[in-house]
């Protein structure tokens, strides 16, 4: 390229942001990089967010439902004075197993209160836990387990 050094120098400043964009571009379409990971002897934990339909089954009504899993995810359940609630859901599986604190504010203490929760995931087994309290519960662990093995 002969010529005037002006055009040169501008040309070589286009073709270095052109250069630039194209990195950023392909950066942010891949995302981070994972870190090394440490080997185990056994398969990594999955761990996948999965739809599912959410059953719950209550002795009375409640003020609050509140769902925490183990990654953080709060599930909040709308209440009413109905007792019997459906809610579609997304739920974090790991290992076909999922884990979760239960809180529950129910209108009227006094006596034993009782929940049933059904799980139905897609492509996964479904799951029902009955669960009895005295009153009031927050925090209490529950798990449900998806593996289709006996």
């Amino acid at each position: 390229m002969r010529g005037n050094p002006i055009l040169r120098a501008a040309l070589l400043v286009v073709a270095m942001c052109l250069t630039s964009i194209l990195v950023a571009t392909v950066l942010r379409n891949t995302g981070p990089l994972e870190k090394n990971r440490s080997r185990s002897t056994g398969p990594p934990p999955r761990s996948d967010t999965v739809p599912a339909l959410l059953t719950l089954t209550l002795s009375a009504p409640a003020e609050s439902i509140m769902l925490k899993e183990q990654s953080g995810r709060i599930i909040s359940i709308p209440t009413g004075d109905e007792l019997e609630i459906e809610e579609d859901v997304e739920i974090s599986v790991s290992n076909q197993q999922w884990t979760a604190s239960l809180s529950v504010v129910w209108k009227n203490v006094p006596g034993h209160r009782f929940l049933r929760l059904d799980l139905e995931p897609e492509k996964l087994k479904s799951d029902r836990l009955l669960l009895d309290f005295p009153g009031d519960v927050t925090n209490h662990p529950v798990r449900a387990n998806f593996d289709p093995s006996p």
